[in-house]
């Protein structure tokens, strides 16, 4: 009886959210004074110094790895952004998987069995500077138990990267790096094409979005806005009194049900950087294992982030070489790309 009272509210739900991909001409012109509403507001953040803290857990039913119920680790983040140059480093220690024998789930009939998952306890530090022509990028990995326990890694590169989340509070709560402002994103798929320079794909699917309604959440009016593709569907929800920073973000995908999220992300306490400009002080996202959904009917875990900001500034002064300089130590395996081919590679002496 369950599952028949499932497939009714699942076609019920359906009807009620399928929209033809052409909206009202009152449906548009609300998504249109929006996203001009959101544009202004990203504009407000030119130039942002940001440290924090962010936490991660891995839960068991996502890593498989056994005896091991969970594991754990801390990362500081330092970052720093002028226009489309950008400084960030995260340090980040404590556990960290090791992925032999896949992440969750039984094991393919017939496959070759690996070695089972496991742990290593260290440090990796990543470090990415961009002056908007030329990025380089160290990465270093510290764990003393391993066959090497030190590992460095350099790139110089003419691919201009696109700014961390971090340095956008409107992305603050996105797992995914989309390299565009969240009022592109909300423009459609060729939108954030054209914003990196690409071409428009008609083959391309291109998502459905629209404003819902307008919703309490935390004490904050939001604005809720869909983004749909055949695959994932997305709510944000934009607090109107927080510069329409998401306070909130619901994920649903493919893979779990229409009922429950694949993801939730919140944003929990606020710094007021300038009177009436914000960003997030205390936030959380939470990604759940969807394929258990229909077994258990409540979602499970599969990891978290917690961020806790200790301090935020807006504009401040800093040198220009900041975003150009960083020194390889020696030792470092360094590659050098241009036009996106590798055209040397060298040891850092």
């Amino acid at each position: 009886m369950r599952v028949i009272l499932q497939i009714v509210c699942f076609l019920c739900l359906t009807l009620l959210t399928s929209v033809s991909p052409s909206a009202p001409p009152e449906t548009e012109a609300k998504l249109q004074e929006l996203i001009q509403a959101l544009q202004k507001n990203e504009g407000l953040y030119p130039s942002l110094k940001v440290e924090l803290t962010r936490s991660h857990t891995d839960e068991q039913t996502w890593l498989s790895i056994p005896g091991k119920e969970r594991i754990e680790r801390v990362a500081k983040i330092s970052l720093v952004t002028q226009g489309k140059q950008f400084r960030e480093q995260i340090r980040e220690e404590g556990e960290h998987a090791v992925i032999s024998g896949g992440l969750g789930g039984p094991i393919t009939p017939g496959a070759k069995k690996s070695k089972p998952n496991r742990v290593k306890t260290g440090t990796e530090i990543w470090t990415e500077v961009s002056n908007g022509q030329v990025c380089r990028i160290l990465s270093e990995s510290l764990f003393p138990a391993e066959k090497e326990p030190r590992i460095l890694n350099g790139q110089i590169t003419d691919r201009v990267p696109p700014l961390p989340n971090l340095a956008r509070p409107h992305m603050f709560l996105s797992t995914g790096l989309t390299g565009v402002p969240l009022s592109v994103s909300l423009r459609g798929g060729d939108a954030a094409r054209a914003d990196q320079g690409s071409s428009s794909d008609k083959n391309r699917e291109q998502p459905h979005i629209r404003v819902l309604d307008t919703v309490e959440f935390q004490g904050h009016p939001c604005i809720r806005v869909r983004r749909e593709t055949s695959h994932v569907r997305r709510e944000y929800w934009l607090a109107e009194d927080r510069n329409l920073i998401p306070v909130r973000i619901l994920s649903f995908d493919g893979r779990g049900t229409e009922f429950l999220p694949s993801s939730e992300a919140v944003v929990e306490d606020w710094w007021e950087l300038q009177p009436g400009v914000w960003y997030p002080r205390r936030a959380t996202i939470k990604r759940f294992k969807t394929s258990r959904f229909r077994r258990e009917e409540k979602p499970v875990l599969a990891w978290r982030m917690d961020f806790a900001v200790q301090s935020a500034e807006l504009n401040p002064k800093v040198e220009a070489s900041l975003f150009s300089r960083l020194e390889f130590p020696p030792g470092t395996r360094v590659s050098v790309w241009e036009d996106d081919k590798q055209v040397r590679t060298y040891e850092q002496e």
